[in-house]
């Protein structure tokens, strides 16, 4: 007759093997009890533990590796040295050597190239920043500035606290001017002998290198341009006037203009209240031309068919002008302004009379090819 085995014998029972396996183990662990058969065998359970580990850790740096070159940001900042961070992660990047795959630097948060190729960046460590050699990669001034921006002709700004202040190579105070931090400043860099700065209440100015007024902070806003010239604006961004400065801080333009543009192909473009452009070399001399965007001819249909029963076209006396801003006006084929362009849309009704819209506006004029209004249309 077989015994019943209750549930609390069989987890006595079990309880009673798991701690026979504990004790077991602890001597063969315990160097009292280990006979060179138990040392040998724990000595080959080390090795195993100590390779496979070994192997692990490879495999883990080796897919860590893999993923950040896979799929990391890549930045080229010499011939040599990238820097490196996880695109899709908030993990800091490194700066490598390319070429022999060597670490030069870690936990670079993000790096800011200058325009000049100067020979320091900017790196940001820890939320402070600093500035790193990019051909060799080795730190030239520690992270230690709350702020501080690319340099720019052997000097850069940095911010401690409220205090924006200039630097060299070294790290060393340029002047002793200080100038209190603005966020209205979208960087303090130099462009040619000049900086933007903005005050207190917002007006700005440009400072030489000394740290002094070369242009008083009188204007709303100043955005440095192409050869190192500026725009500056006087007024709202509604109503206020743009002006032109050149890379001596003097004035090029005599008059201020709703919209002015610098480019270095064209030189300054400004546009007058009536939409037609004027230009200016950045010599100041202004061109007595004016400028558009599109000029094409205009064909109406005439009263008249051909042998196939189509309707004649022919050109018409004025030819249609667009400016940049999409306002439209008549010249001659000569380039002759007959009316200035302040209608959204001209159509030729005959060979001497073209329907002119307003924008924005159901109504519109008839215009004759001295550009006379001939007739108000409502559309």
């Amino acid at each position: 007759m077989s015994n019943k085995i209750t549930f609390k014998n069989w987890l006595a029972n079990l309880g009673k093997g798991l701690w026979q396996a504990i004790c077991w183990v602890g001597r063969c662990l315990n160097p009292k009890y280990k006979t060179p058969f138990w040392r040998i065998i724990w000595s080959v359970l080390t090795i195993c533990i100590v390779v496979a580990t070994c192997i692990i850790t490879h495999v883990w740096y080796q897919m860590e590796r893999e993923e950040l070159h896979r799929f990391g940001h890549k930045q080229r900042i010499s011939n040599q040295l990238t820097f490196v961070k996880p695109r899709y992660s908030t993990k800091p990047g490194i700066i490598q050597n390319f070429i022999t795959g060597e670490v030069i630097a870690k936990d670079i948060d993000w790096i800011a190239l200058p325009a000049d190729e100067d020979s320091l960046i900017v790196y940001s460590k820890d939320d402070k920043r600093g500035y790193i050699n990019r051909f060799s990669g080795e730190i030239a001034i520690p992270a230690k500035y709350s702020k501080a921006w690319v340099f720019s002709g052997g000097v850069a700004a940095v911010a401690e606290g409220d205090s924006v202040y200039f630097i060299d190579h070294s790290g060393k105070a340029v002047n002793n001017k200080k100038f209190a931090y603005n966020p209205k400043n979208h960087g303090y860099v130099f462009h040619g002998d000049y900086c933007a700065m903005a005050v207190d209440d917002g007006l700005m100015g440009l400072i030489d290198r000394n740290g002094n007024w070369a242009v008083e902070p009188k204007y709303q806003w100043i955005i440095s341009e192409a050869n190192n010239f500026w725009r500056a604006r006087e007024g709202d961004s509604q109503t206020g006037l743009w002006y032109a400065l050149n890379d001596r801080a003097e004035l090029v333009t005599e008059i201020g203009y709703p919209e002015i543009t610098i480019s270095e192909d064209f030189g300054i473009i400004a546009t007058l209240p009536n939409h037609l452009q004027v230009s200016y070399g950045f010599d100041g001399t202004k061109s007595d031309k004016f400028l558009c965007r599109d000029l094409e001819k205009m064909y109406y249909d005439k009263d008249e068919w051909d042998e196939e029963g189509n309707k004649i076209i022919d050109a018409t006396t004025l030819m249609r002008y667009r400016m940049s801003d999409g306002y439209e006006g008549l010249c001659t084929v000569d380039g002759d302004i007959i009316t200035e362009p302040i209608y959204w849309e001209i159509a030729p009704i005959t060979k001497d009379t073209y329907l002119c819209k307003y924008k924005d506006a159901s109504a519109g004029v008839i215009v004759n090819s001295k550009g006379e209004i001939v007739q108000h249309q409502n559309l």
